[in-house]
């Protein structure tokens, strides 16, 4: 705020300190002055004279990411360094991509994502470059952000509750369908998990195996043959990617991200057991199997911390998770896996939190659970009690079942050539009756 005596000195005209002619040979100088700095070298300082003339970026998926840069300069470009790294990641990785050194450069970089560089779907890159030239001057871009996304479909999206479903190619009918489906489950699944929060979740959903494979984590040939699991969920990204529009799968890979929630970044990290019989266990439909059955078969529960083996051990490890935490919540209440989950949430490993919450380690539990596990008991050979969203461990059957039904039409064929009068009431095979081979299909599918 001015003063009354200051404000009339700034309200008065401004004097003119020089005469016309001073005036005019003031400006003289100056203009001779300007013109001797346009024709003089310019000053060396941080990146004078580096400009970029193109920044762009496109996405090969699946398989690479590609950085296309054009920088020029005064002087010669004599390296061109480029910086990357995810959002969720505070280490910087650096390439530096060939060029032809010169006043003007072009220089392209490809950033493999597949394979041991798997780059999940929904992944946020940063990048950005540092330009040198000949005199030392460097200059620095300003960080670009990415995302990594699936260029070969139209996208469309849905948003169930916390879910933002992406999908391609569907009907909107099915669609509207499987979403009043999933909202009720969805919710129960929440409520469950006693969670408040609005904190969204993705949901990548393709229509075949083929165009799913390239957004799936590289596995074993076995696995990726054998058909073994049909969705992977990134917790730390939010997101999962499924093979189908089916509320089994997208359920079950949802609780993957919603349990992740619930723990928070406190917690330690959660054996596979607690995780995958988690995400089976809220499924719509599950049937867990007893313990007493399953208690002979596959690994100790304090061996079950990762999944690995062969297909039918997995598949032993998916019946066995779900049937555990089953008697968790079935035996011991709701309020009890809540309190449980709880702790784990505040930094406590499961084994403490299970004597906390239930008075017995994981030792314990796996003896509890194989004597008094309710639920229907499991048949000798292992497989998926029915046709799981997310594991296949008898596709090889399928085949089988193929290759017995071409023999025995080829049988037939020959068979008919050489009796041509059979008996019309003789009875169909089961190969040979579409109802019954269907019901044969089912009993192999059960347990």
């Amino acid at each position: 705020m001015f003063s009354t005596a200051a404000k009339s000195r700034l309200m008065r005209p401004p004097r003119c300190p020089w005469r016309p002619s001073s005036l005019t040979g003031l400006l003289v100088g100056l203009m001779l002055t300007l013109s001797l700095l346009a024709a003089s070298p310019p000053a060396q300082a941080s990146g004078h004279g580096i400009t970029v003339v193109t920044d762009r970026w496109a996405i090969q998926f699946p398989g690479h990411v590609s950085f296309d840069l054009t920088a020029q300069a005064l002087q010669q470009i004599v390296e061109v360094r480029l910086l990357y790294r995810t959002t969720q990641s505070r280490t910087w990785a650096y390439a530096y991509p060939e060029f032809q050194p010169g006043r003007q450069v072009t220089t392209s970089f490809n950033l493999n994502t597949s394979g041991a560089n798997f780059l999940p779907l929904g992944t946020k890159l940063e990048y950005y470059y540092v330009i040198r030239d000949a005199q030392g001057n460097v200059h620095q871009t300003m960080p670009t952000v990415l995302e990594y996304t699936d260029t070969r479909f139209q996208w469309e999206q849905a948003r169930i509750g916390p879910l933002v479903l992406m999908y391609h190619d569907i009907p909107a009918s099915k669609v509207t369908q499987v979403s009043e489906e999933l909202a009720g489950e969805l919710e129960r699944l929440r409520d469950l998990l006693q969670l408040n929060t609005e904190q969204p979740i993705k949901g990548v959903i393709y229509n075949h195996r083929s165009a799913a494979v390239g957004a799936f984590p590289k596995r074993s040939r076995t696995m990726t043959e054998q058909h073994v699991f049909e969705g992977f969920a990134f917790p730390t990204l939010g997101l999962f990617v499924g093979l189908g529009l089916e509320p089994r799968l997208i359920i079950h890979e949802s609780a993957h991200l919603l349990l992740h929630q619930k723990l928070g970044p406190r917690a330690l990290p959660v054996p596979a057991w607690l995780d995958e019989g988690f995400a089976s266990y809220v499924e719509p439909g599950s049937v867990a199997y007893s313990g007493q059955s399953l208690r002979a078969l596959g690994a100790p529960l304090k061996n079950m911390a990762s999944i690995h083996g062969t297909p039918r051990d997995i598949g032993i490890f998916y019946l066995k998770a779900e049937s555990v935490v089953s008697y968790l919540v079935e035996e011991h209440g709701v309020e009890s896996f809540q309190r449980f989950l709880g702790l784990i949430s505040q930094g406590r490993s499961v084994n403490n939190a299970l004597k906390i919450t239930y008075g017995f380690d994981i030792v314990e539990l796996d003896s509890l659970w194989g004597a008094g596990s309710d639920g229907p008991p499991v048949r000798g050979r292992i497989t998926p009690g029915r046709p799981s969203p997310f594991l296949y461990f008898d596709a090889w059957v399928f085949g089988l079942l193929g290759l017995v039904v071409m023999a025995a039409a080829a049988v037939r064929y020959v068979t008919s050539k050489l009796r041509p009068s059979l008996d019309p009431e003789e009875g169909l095979q089961p190969w040979e009756d579409p109802d019954l081979l269907e019901q044969e299909q089912d009993d192999d599918w059960r347990l």
